[in-house]
């Protein structure tokens, strides 16, 4: 549980004799990115020494540089980043000495959606947003989601549309799906690093938690039966779609975001490719393998979100 309060800080105040070395940065940016390092130090530190409450005063101390409401989306998405990786850390109060600021953390903190951004697997290809794993964990577990996903879509795609079909949404979490399209667009692997990363850093600093899913598999032979191409064409594809992948997986880990595997659910047993009972046309689930990659969310997002 993440929660706001509003009490006396001053004496708190009183214990930095150089307040104006809390935050050691020029520039606003620089702030912006300070305040998460502070905020991931204390509570790594928390964890570290086994807690599970930790009550973190917030006392600002560079008013003119940055505002609490600044603030707030910055510290809260942190928390949730944190706690999302069941660091054993149960509950985080924020502690604030005026209403104004506490009314800032509380709208953060009130969020309660979850927006997942991604192509055509994320909506459902081909039958519609009812046969997706969005869905399928909408019905069984109860999480407030957001099917966001476009048919055809690149990452680039996705990060054009952020500020109409997440941030407006304000939601908690932002579950990013993408890589499929680049991957058979043959769009360069620095590219999609760079979308990607912007669409994090654009969701944290909005007060959006980001969680990153591990595109599924391909089933070459599959694709060769239902795709114009060459089989250069799809073993291409798939060569591209692992370099997104791995590198999705790596990223997610350097910067300890929550990670959902939607790559192993639908792999046949002992190879690298998909399994084609679980595929349509060599790309895009069956109705079952959606069901497979629902059943996968939920139980890899069990007791990790926190609204």
């Amino acid at each position: 549980m993440i929660r706001v309060v509003q009490g006396d800080l001053q004496q708190l105040s009183k214990l930095y004799p150089k307040p104006d070395r809390v935050l050691q940065a020029n520039q606003k940016e620089n702030i912006q990115q300070e305040i998460r390092t502070v905020m991931a130090r204390a509570l790594k530190a928390a964890t570290e020494q086994g807690l599970e409450t930790l009550m973190l005063p917030v006392v600002n101390t560079r008013e003119q540089e940055i505002s609490v409401a600044e603030m707030a989306p910055l510290m809260v998405s942190e928390a949730r980043r944190h706690m999302s990786l069941h660091t054993g850390l149960r509950e985080l109060t924020f502690a604030l000495p005026d209403e104004a600021g506490v009314h800032f953390f509380e709208e953060v903190i009130n969020r309660n959606k979850v927006v997942c951004l991604g192509d055509s697997i994320t909506y459902g290809y081909p039958d519609g947003p009812g046969f997706s794993w969005v869905t399928k964990v909408i019905d069984n577990a109860g999480y407030p989601m957001l099917n966001r996903g476009i048919n055809g879509e690149t990452t680039g795609q996705m990060l054009d549309r952020l500020q109409r079909d997440v941030i407006s949404e304000k939601p908690a979490y932002l579950i990013f799906a993408g890589g499929h399209n680049d991957g058979w667009q043959k769009v360069s692997l620095p590219r999609v690093q760079h979308n990607i990363q912007q669409v994090v850093e654009s969701a944290l600093r909005q007060g959006i938690c980001p969680i990153m899913v591990l595109p599924s598999p391909l089933n070459i032979e599959q694709l060769l039966q239902c795709f114009d191409g060459t089989r250069q064409d799809a073993e291409e594809y798939h060569e591209n779609l692992g370099q997104i992948r791995q590198w999705i997986d790596q990223y997610a880990k350097e910067r300890e975001f929550l990670t959902l595997d939607f790559h192993t659910p639908l792999l046949l047993t002992g190879t690298d490719q998909g399994d084609p009972r679980y595929l349509l046309d060599g790309g895009h689930p069956t109705h079952e393998g959606y069901h497979l990659l629902g059943q996968a969310a939920i139980q890899q997002l069990a007791n990790r979100l926190h609204f």
